[in-house]
């Protein structure tokens, strides 16, 4: 799904992902979940479709997908610098970090694969799958940006 997610990205107007941190930033949490997929189907000619809806919610998942990156490398300096403090348990902030997220992204791959496969061969799958990882993804980056703040 990595690769689908940067041809997505790349195609992706700025706008998207400034709309997620605005949102963000205004403190909408997980209120800013789906408001760009739902303005995306709404305003779509074929929005109500599968397809239309599956490529709604690919696009907000791209942008979620570029501040969670943002919001993850901000976050591992802030760690790495307060373990360069010599405030240290017996593992560094900054590879806890790193392990979990590594963790996190073997769950949410599996998890979204098995909401997939859940619909068997109904065009539904689509739908679910590609919301199951916007869902995460956005989760995920609510999570990242409250550790800078706490």
């Amino acid at each position: 799904m990595k690769p689908l997610l940067t041809a997505l990205f790349l195609t992706l107007p700025l706008p998207a992902v400034a709309q997620v941190v605005q949102c963000l930033d205004a403190g909408g949490g997980e209120g800013c979940i789906g408001q760009m997929t739902d303005a995306c189907i709404a305003s779509r000619p074929d929005g109500e479709t599968t397809v239309g809806m599956t490529q709604c919610i690919q696009q907000e998942t791209a942008a979620w997908d570029a501040e969670l990156n943002a919001a993850y490398q901000r976050t591992r300096a802030s760690f790495r610098d307060a373990d360069a403090s010599g405030d240290v348990g017996p593992t560094s902030r900054s590879d806890a970090l790193l392990a979990a997220q590594r963790g996190w992204i073997t769950y949410r791959d599996a998890e979204c694969a098995l909401q997939y496969a859940r619909w068997g061969m109904g065009s539904m799958r689509n739908i679910a799958g590609a919301n199951c990882l916007m869902g995460l993804t956005a989760e995920r980056t609510i999570e990242l940006r409250d550790m800078l703040s706490n």
